[in-house]
């Protein structure tokens, strides 16, 4: 059961966030929990009904974050070490302009803070499917710059970032477009690309099952219909298609079948893995069996 915290930032209102706050300073830990924000983010944000959830909690974050910069004796959320989960929530909501403020008060926020990362950020902008706020995150991230302490100047990165750093940024900002569904931004990231498949994290995953798990079928679509990469496999030896029905994203497994044909889709290791002589029940209810059952 989610706490009222949960509930009265989803629906934006402050007021009582405000006031469960004052009654139990704990009530934040809670609200600002990236463990919690995903799982919230799978009740609500992937579901149309709630595309507002998003939206109600950035809006809670900035009117948070303006009182405590306003009243005496209040100590700032970004001094407080709060900065990751403000940018976070403000890039999943699309909130260009709550984004650019964050920012431009300290651009290596980028780069996360406490349990928030560079990938959750980037993660985060592809999800709001903004490609302003992506476009944004991504430049920081691959341009870093600091605060010059005078004003609100910034300065950029002295001397020459390394290659390695800008194509770690790049791969970090594909898988997260991928698994995002931004298929925009996506698409822009792998213009100029050369070889698809050296973008891998480090289960050695492909974008594509970046894409696969996360149900993001238009994105797999697009992917296997450009790129030969439907049979690439992980550290683990597992396609995107394990991936898909392991999550249990019966779409997604459903767009992989018909992308091949049946002999290379089932080959002997994969058709194994899939219990050709029985039937194989995934937590999803939509699926039911896989192979002869005579």
């Amino acid at each position: 059961m989610l706490p009222p915290i949960d509930w009265a930032a989803a629906n934006g209102h402050y007021d009582l966030v405000r006031e469960l706050l004052r009654l139990d300073g704990n009530h934040l830990i809670k609200l600002t929990s990236l463990r919690r924000t995903r799982r919230l983010e799978t009740v609500w944000d992937d579901e149309e009904q709630f595309d507002d959830v998003a939206k109600c909690r950035s809006q809670v974050a900035r009117k948070l974050l303006h009182e405590c910069e306003t009243k005496k004796g209040k100590n700032s959320l970004v001094q407080a070490g709060y900065g990751g989960w403000l940018l976070y929530t403000a890039a999943s909501a699309g909130d260009l302009g709550f984004v650019q403020k964050l920012l431009e008060r300290d651009p290596l926020l980028v780069f996360g803070e406490g349990e928030y990362g560079v990938t959750d950020i980037l993660y985060a902008a592809a999800r709001s499917k903004n490609s302003e706020v992506f476009r944004l995150v991504f430049d920081f991230a691959v341009s870093p710059r600091f605060s010059s302490g005078k004003g609100e100047e910034l300065e950029e990165h002295i001397g020459e970032i390394p290659s390695d750093f800008k194509l770690e940024m790049l791969n970090r900002a594909v898988h997260a477009a991928a698994r995002g569904g931004n298929l925009m931004v996506l698409n822009e990231l792998l213009s100029k690309c050369d070889d698809i498949l050296a973008y891998r994290d480090i289960q050695g995953s492909t974008i594509l099952h970046a894409a696969a798990g996360r149900g993001q079928v238009e994105v797999v679509k697009d992917l296997i219909a450009t790129f030969d990469i439907i049979n690439s496999t992980d550290n683990q030896g597992n396609t995107a298609l394990h991936v898909a029905a392991c999550r249990g994203q019966l779409a997604v497994v459903e767009a992989l079948i018909l992308a091949v044909s049946f002999i290379s889709l089932f080959k002997k290791q994969c058709w194994r893995n899939f219990s050709p002589y029985g039937c194989i029940w995934f937590p999803n209810s939509h699926f039911q069996k896989i192979g002869p059952t005579d």
